[in-house]
Order: structure tokens, then C-alpha cells, then sequence
């Protein structure tokens, strides 16, 4: 299996030495196999101004470090061009603060994921009106995004923060990769009755105390980003939530990954400006 791992690794780094040639900026991101929703989010962001050949997926934001480490800011190759790290925001502010990489190449997301950006009123009404055939209005008064996302961060973002605790005291408890259903009804994607409750039992029962580090998170993130709970909440949770609650209003058969693919190439892209500035003011220093 080590062998494996070791070819895997030895591919990637291939990877990113062939195409640095190709590439103007060279980046590098978590998600393997999500090369393509990169390129596709890259190519709207930057409208042709880099080339880029490749998008370099590591495998995890452990690898993605490593990557920093060993391939730094800038390609030293014939042609130096500057590299950027992409990774996921997770909890990292909230309690991993030490750990984070502070460098303009290395970009943490503000938002939990790269799923939270898709999450966009427009473009969630204009995937629902390629379903349900019907005017803006009436589309929007069916789907009626505001409230869905209201009800399910205020649901959710006591599940999150208790993930978040759960990480940081007792990191070998699982948490943000529950299952989604557990907590979320596969009929209205809302919260399950209790499915809170149960797991805030469990973990009490593992540590009486963790309460009050829970309020700890809670400030931290307060002081941070204030009172939206959205950005807390994992996007692949928001996006199972949409899916099955969006599946109840349109009453028409579609798929997940009709869904996100939709999102991800009408999703406003304002939201994710931070990243293009830090890329434009790094090019032209």
C-alpha cells in the first residue's frame, strides 16, 4: 500500500513539472478528482488573463502543505511563475489558528468549502426555472431561497459548533463526516426531530465540559464574521439539504450532480473576488 502511495505522490509532482511550462500561474487544490470544477470556476474568474493548463488536485490540505513546503512560492523552473495553494477554510480559524499558513500564496477559503460559493440565490432560481418552466416570480415565491436558508444555518449551526468542539477536544469522535442524513430529513431537508439532541447526548456523556469550549468557538466566530452561521456550515451538508428540500418544490426528477454542476458554472463569482485579488496583486508584484 506504501508503494501505492508513494507512485501517487510521484504521479502529482509529475504532474505539476510537466505542466509549469504550460502553465502562467501554476495552482494547487484539495479535492481530487474535482480538477474540472477548478478549471471550470478559474476560467470564469480570470476570463483568459492566465493560462492555465492544469489545476494540480493534492489530495487533502495535509498534501497541499506539503506541496507549499516543497515547491514554495515560485516555479523555479526556466520560467518563474508564481504558485498558489487553495484550501478548504474548515475550522481552522476557530481552533487551529497556530497552524495556519500565513502567505499570500497560500490561500485559505473564508467560507467552510468551495461548495458554500455555489449556494447562490440567482443561480439556484434560474436552475429551478429550467425545471418548473414559469416566471422569475413565480419561480421565486415556489423555491422561496431566503427562508431555506434562514431555517437550515439556524438548525444546523449548533451542529457545527459542536462539530468544531468535537475536533478540537475530541478529535478521534467523528463529526463533520457524520453521515448528513443523520441530521438532515431526507423528505424536507431540514433538521431531523432529535437528530441534534442525540448527538449532543453522546458527547456530553464523553466530556460534561465541552460546553463551555463550545461557547469559546461560538465568540471566536462571532468576532470573526458576526452572526451568519453560514460560513461554519460544511457546503456539502448545504448542498445535500438544497438538493433534497429543492427536490420537494420542484417535484421534478433531478439529479445531485445536475445540481452542483449547475451552481458551479452560474454561482456569483463576486463571492470569491478575495482570491482573484490576492492572484492579481501577486502576478504584478
Amino acid at each position: 500500500m506504501n508503494e501505492g502511495l508513494h507512485f501517487t505522490k510521484e504521479a502529482e509532482i509529475n504532474r505539476y513539472l510537466f505542466y509549469a511550462d504550460l502553465n502562467d500561474i501554476n495552482i494547487f487544490v484539495e479535492d481530487k478528482d474535482r480538477e474540472y470544477e477548478y478549471e471550470t470556476i478559474f476560467s470564469r474568474m480570470f476570463e483568459g488573463k492566465y493560462k492555465i493548463a492544469s489545476i494540480i488536485a493534492a489530495g487533502g490540505k495535509r498534501e497541499v502543505k506539503k506541496a507549499f513546503e516543497e515547491f514554495g512560492e515560485v516555479d523555479s523552473g526556466n520560467h518563474e511563475k508564481n504558485n498558489f495553494y487553495i484550501v478548504d477554510g474548515d475550522f481552522d480559524r476557530y481552533i487551529h489558528q497556530d497552524e495556519m499558513i500565513n502567505n499570500k500564496h497560500f490561500i485559505y477559503l473564508k467560507f467552510y468549502n468551495i461548495e458554500n460559493y455555489f449556494i447562490d440565490e440567482k443561480a439556484i432560481i434560474k436552475f429551478a426555472k429550467g425545471k418548473l418552466h414559469l416566471l422569475d416570480s413565480k419561480v421565486e415565491n415556489i423555491v422561496r431561497y431566503k427562508e431555506w436558508r434562514s431555517k437550515i444555518v439556524s438548525q444546523a449551526a449548533k451542529l457545527f459548533l459542536l462539530y468544531c468542539t468535537v475536533q478540537k477536544k475530541l478529535p478521534a469522535e467523528s463529526n463533520v463526516a457524520r453521515n448528513e442524513y443523520l441530521f438532515i430529513d431526507d423528505k424536507t431537508g431540514f433538521e431531523r426531530p432529535d437528530a441534534y439532541s442525540e448527538y449532543y447526548q453522546y458527547i456530553i456523556s464523553l466530556d460534561p465540559d465541552i460546553t463551555i469550549e463550545m461557547q469559546k468557538i461560538r465568540n471566536t466566530y462571532e468576532y470573526i464574521n458576526g452572526s451568519d452561521y453560514f460560513g461554519l456550515i460544511c457546503g456539502k451538508f448545504l448542498m445535500t439539504s438544497l438538493f433534497v428540500y429543492l427536490r420537494g418544490k420542484i417535484k421534478k426528477n433531478f439529479t445531485r450532480d445536475e445540481l452542483r454542476w449547475n451552481l458551479l458554472c452560474d454561482f456569483d463569482l463576486a463571492s470569491l473576488d478575495y482570491i482573484k485579488e490576492i492572484v492579481d496583486f501577486v502576478c504584478a508584484s
